[in-house]
């Protein structure tokens, strides 16, 4: 049987309470930490987010960051173990507490911004199945205050249940999506056709993400438009929370994400001795660490997945645990040369400061 740890829970926003108990529960499952006893573990920090009233959803008591109410058993020698008073490990989690990260409406603007597709849920207006929730894989675009776009077919099931109810979701996963440490978020808001005066900066800004999308010409599809009631972000384990539509609608996509990925992948091929150190020299955590993979950038750091390793005392194997680890960077990087600057200034000071310890 498998066991759940939780580190920390930070206390939703009103705009995902509204939503009940039961989804707010289903996003807080989602943030947390799943540890198998037949591979590696896969443990987290969340991400601080400092609202210190409490809040009673589904007989779990939210105060601050932590949940009341019970906890889940985590090895005493991992680094997420609140047990581990191991100074190394204390000062890692400080670390991670204030390392600075892009806001949960930034991240959404980040994540819906660079996706073209996802799955739109509304309520089934169809016979046999009306009442019911259905989903289906639409494709969008965004404007200028990251409302999705669409150009949906009169005949298209999604289009007749917007047609008697707007209301509706759209569920958007991170590019190469591939377990719950991914990120994910769900917009919620009403699914409406644009207005004639706006169809054409409708249609531009559409054509901008899928030029060769010749069906929009078709005479049965028609632009539609989301307005963004809220948004709910779940970014990986342990960092989850609700947005607002104000909060939405000001954030701006992070300028370093559109080549976060190459520059991860180069990283990860040729350089990873250099991320595993910039880990040690950044976060403080040293022992055990056997290996890091850079997974994504933004304009105020990195997040790396550590490979950690264990061996509490008697044990004849050592604990495998990977996890997500926040690195900032010293300041800000706006654009692809400034992130290369930020990693050669961090990769020279990590490489001093190996000398430094190293020395006798």
């Amino acid at each position: 049987m498998s066991s759940i740890a939780v580190s920390h829970l930070q206390r939703p926003s009103r705009s995902l309470r509204r939503y009940g108990g039961r989804s707010l529960v289903a996003a807080a499952a989602g943030a947390l930490c799943v540890l198998l006893p037949s591979a590696p573990k896969l443990l987290t920090f969340t991400s601080v987010h400092r609202r210190p009233a409490a809040a009673t959803v589904a007989g779990v008591r939210f105060v601050g960051r932590k949940a009341e109410g019970g906890g889940h058993a985590v090895p005493k020698g991992s680094a997420v173990s609140q047990e581990n008073m191991d100074p190394e490990i204390l000062a890692f989690r400080e670390h991670q507490k204030n390392a600075a990260r892009l806001s949960f409406a930034e991240e959404a603007r980040t994540l819906v911004n660079s996706a073209i597709s996802g799955v739109m849920s509304t309520v089934s207006a169809r016979q046999g199945t009306e009442g019911y929730p259905s989903g289906s894989v639409v494709f969008f675009a965004t404007d200028e205050q990251g409302r999705p776009i669409f150009s949906f077919s009169s005949m298209s099931g999604h289009t007749v249940d917007l047609k008697k109810n707007e209301k509706a979701s759209l569920t958007i996963l991170a590019p190469g999506f591939a377990s719950p440490a991914d990120a994910r978020v769900t917009i919620t808001g009403t699914a409406a056709p644009v207005n004639d005066d706006e169809k054409e900066a409708v249609k531009a800004a559409y054509k901008e993400k899928h030029p060769n999308a010749f069906w929009t010409e078709f005479g049965d599809f028609k632009w539609h438009r989301m307005e963004v009631e809220a948004a709910s972000l779940v970014g990986g384990f342990a960092r989850a929370g609700g947005i607002t539509a104000e909060e939405y609608a000001a954030a701006k996509p992070d300028p370093v994400a559109p080549f976060s990925g190459p520059i991860a992948g180069h990283m990860n091929d040729d350089h990873g001795d250099a991320t595993l150190a910039i880990v040690k020299g950044t976060t403080g955590l040293k022992k055990g660490i056997v290996g890091a993979k850079l997974l994504t950038i933004d304009r105020l750091g990195m997040n790396v997945l550590v490979e950690r390793e264990d061996k509490p005392e008697g044990a004849e194997e050592p604990n495998k645990q990977s996890f997500k680890v926040r690195v900032p960077f010293p300041s800000p990087a706006e654009n692809r040369k400034e992130v290369k600057d930020r990693i050669v200034q961090m990769t020279r000071a990590a490489a001093a400061q190996e000398q430094e310890e190293a020395a006798p």
